[in-house]
């Protein structure tokens, strides 16, 4: 029988009374792609530097949540040994969006195991942002396409989820040039990099957005181990929201697996590296339904250039407070 919310709600206060915080640095992160000859770019002016914290001020996502429901509040697993408890925090929706109230984190980690491209940790500020619940599904980017404001997304495998009938999976084949121009269309951009990642693990260092452990199939739509072939989700992406116990501390749905996201940035080899000006392809954050779960992270990263279209790829908006 599971217990009561108030008694539930006892067990976490005096989960959280007796650990400290923050919670320790994200663990393994697991082998990831390398980039490809080119992919580090030199930094802009724009660029958040580890030398000091800057203050972003950005994000808020689109109207793509076709229910309109608040998140749903999964209880985080009680703590072991091996996995910090969660730090929850109050979600704020908007329009399928979720207020993100910024302020500082640690981005990356400090794991001797982990990709160089994850590596060094480093704090860093955020201004408040706006995020969408969910990845932009099919039904919401085919309505960008009838309006004209959205290219069709080319058909570049069997997988691909534009035509498959179900306008609650998440768009996938969709280009970055493509990703951008919806968000832009629906007043929205797409999220920084930075943005992403405090979006997905919260204010504490875990390694999956619902804590510290993976989860099999229970959490995430992923492969369903590091060393397997056999999607969560079969023969395609699951429809968006369908792993409610892979929440972020912020609520937002499938920050971990489903579809790897688009964001803003260019790809640079280190954390370091945000935001530079130029490169030859763009950051890809969450890991899809097609990836390893130590490739989904919340410190994993990836990339693509901006005509990547395969069906592992989809992505979600944000915009500025």
């Amino acid at each position: 029988m599971r217990p009561s919310c108030s008694k539930r709600r006892l067990i976490f206060a005096a989960i959280a009374s007796a650990i400290p915080i923050p919670i320790a640095l994200a663990q393994d992160t697991g082998g990831r792609q390398e980039p490809a000859p080119g992919g580090a770019a030199a930094r802009g002016a724009g660029a958040v530097t580890s030398a000091q914290p800057v203050v972003e001020a950005r994000p808020s996502s689109s109207d793509i949540d076709a229910d309109g429901d608040d998140p749903e509040h999964v209880p985080p697993p009680l703590p072991s040994p091996k996995q910090p408890a969660m730090i929850r925090q109050p979600a704020v929706m908007k329009d399928g969006m979720v207020r993100i109230p910024g302020g500082r984190f640690t981005m990356g980690s400090d794991d001797k195991k982990a990709p160089p491209n994850e590596r060094p940790s480093r704090p860093v500020v955020l201004a408040p942002f706006w995020i969408d619940k969910t990845e932009v599904t099919v039904g919401a980017y085919r309505a960008c396409v009838e309006r004209g404001a959205c290219p069709r997304p080319a058909r570049s495998s069997a997988s691909c989820t534009y035509d498959l009938g179900d306008p609650m999976l998440p768009i996938s084949c969709v280009p970055w040039t493509s990703a951008q121009a919806y968000c832009i269309a629906m007043n929205k951009r797409l999220p920084r990099e930075v943005e992403w990642e405090m979006a997905a693990r919260g204010t504490t260092a875990v390694k999956y957005p619902w804590g510290g452990n993976a989860s099999g199939c229970g959490a995430a739509v992923t492969l369903a181990s590091d060393k397997t072939q056999r999607s969560c989700s079969g023969k395609k992406p699951a429809r968006v929201g369908s792993r409610p116990n892979g929440a972020s501390p912020y609520g937002l749905q499938d920050m971990s697996g489903n579809v790897e996201e688009w964001t803003a940035d260019w790809y640079g080899e280190a954390v370091s590296d945000l935001s530079p000006r130029a490169g030859a392809s763009h950051v890809l954050r969450g890991g899809g339904w097609l990836s390893q779960p130590s490739q989904a992270k919340t410190t994993s990263r990836n990339w693509g250039s901006a005509r990547e279209m395969g069906p592992n790829v989809g992505f979600r908006c944000a915009r500025d407070d």
